[in-house]
């Protein structure tokens, strides 16, 4: 099988962690992880994770459309998460991951080595989409009342959503308009 990336070298089997097995770029470092290997793995590793290098370099997001490697179908791009704006490639057909060189490293530092599968589903990637909506919100407020201003109000609003009473007091605040 030759690389998605740099369509050049052939993938060549190497271990990505302690067990895990995946078809590696010698060129590029690009990796094809097999998401059934991957689960195989997991579930005999338990929770034995080998920790993130603090110092590893991150990634630049590559873009463009790749063709999987085993069957050639055009591969689809998911969020990894909302703290990133990376993407990771999944051929649905062959059940296989492409990370870029240095993208395992990523998941390690944001803790998701243990979670790939999850990132290729509809209720991961819509919770990012809302994870993001929430803090562009949260952005544009403090933009608008400025951060000391926004601070106290969101200290505010934490408390109000532990109150017991919180129903009656956002119909006060709703229904006296001298506030």
């Amino acid at each position: 099988m030759l690389c998605v990336s740099c369509k050049q070298s052939h993938l060549e089997p190497k271990e990505l962690e302690p067990g895990l097995i995946a078809a590696v770029c010698s060129e590029c470092s690009g990796a094809l992880v097999s998401l059934m290997n991957y689960r195989y793995w997991l579930d005999n590793m338990g929770a034995a994770f080998v920790q993130a290098d603090a110092k590893a370099e991150v990634p630049d997001e590559l873009p463009g459309v790749r063709a999987c490697p085993k069957c050639t179908r055009l591969m689809t791009k998911y969020q990894m998460g909302a703290a990133s704006e990376h993407k990771l490639d999944l051929c649905a057909g062959c059940d296989e991951a492409w990370l870029d060189k240095g993208e395992w490293q990523l998941l390690k530092q944001l803790d998701l080595q243990g979670k790939l599968p999850k990132i290729f589903t509809e209720a991961w990637q819509r919770n990012i989409r809302k994870a993001r909506q929430e803090l562009a919100l949260q952005d544009r407020y403090e933009k608008l009342l400025g951060a000391d201003d926004f601070a106290t109000l969101n200290t505010f609003k934490q408390w109000l959503y532990h109150h017991p009473q919180k129903e009656a007091m956002k119909q006060f605040i709703a229904i006296n308009p001298e506030i």
